[in-house]
């Protein structure tokens, strides 16, 4: 086989994949839809949430986003343990083997008197990334954004988003806000290097023979 036809054929390939991995979106990531379309809610062992549906809000308080729905939740503890209990909010989505991905997604907490307004992580099979807390609330709101990044070591199905949790039992007029969840695909500096030098290369034989 001609050697520029593999050339071609590699970072051909390379640039597949990569593009394929970049392809990767939540479904309903915004909650636009105005329900949970798209999403997965699991109790963890001992945890439950009084409401999980989608509203209208404001998920960074008068900062730069407009309000729009946002998925609406508040979780505690079935029977009182102090552990971290609640939900699970997550979506299957395929991801490439060696490509970092970088995900993130703003959430708040706003409601009464608390020492624990909610604790959000991001998680992916279960197994948090990154973790921030609202810790102690009055009537104003909390929020944030997380960002954090995971490279799979294989190609496959993983259980992605967030788990929203409190050490606490369900007190009625405290809620979890989470929205904007997105990924994006981050190519390894060799992979971009190939993929450059590779559609330079090629560019400059076409310009030598021509």
């Amino acid at each position: 086989m001609h050697l520029n036809y593999l050339k071609v054929l590699f970072v051909g390939s390379m640039a597949a994949s990569f593009c394929a991995a970049n392809a990767q979106s939540f479904v309903n990531g915004n909650f636009e839809t105005g329900n949970l379309t798209g999403w997965t809610v699991t109790p963890t062992s001992n945890g439950t949430t009084d409401v999980q549906d989608a509203v209208q809000y404001d998920i960074d308080a008068g900062g730069p986003l407009t309000t729009n729905f946002a998925g609406h939740f508040a979780v505690g503890e079935v029977i009182f343990d102090s552990t971290q209990q609640g939900i699970l909010l997550t979506q299957s989505l395929t991801l490439t083997g060696g490509i970092k991905y970088t995900f993130d997604f703003d959430w708040a907490a706003q409601g009464n008197n608390n020492v624990e307004g909610g604790v959000f992580s991001l998680i992916i099979n279960s197994t948090a990334i990154i973790t921030q807390s609202a810790g102690a609330i009055g009537i104003a709101p909390i929020v944030g954004h997380i960002t954090g990044t995971f490279t799979p070591t294989s190609t496959g199905s993983y259980a992605v988003g967030s788990s929203i949790t409190r050490p606490f039992q369900t007190p009625g007029n405290l809620f979890q806000y989470v929205d904007n969840f997105k990924v994006s695909a981050v190519p390894e500096p060799a992979s971009v290097l190939a993929i450059t030098l590779g559609v330079a290369g090629f560019a400059i034989r076409r310009r030598t023979r021509n």
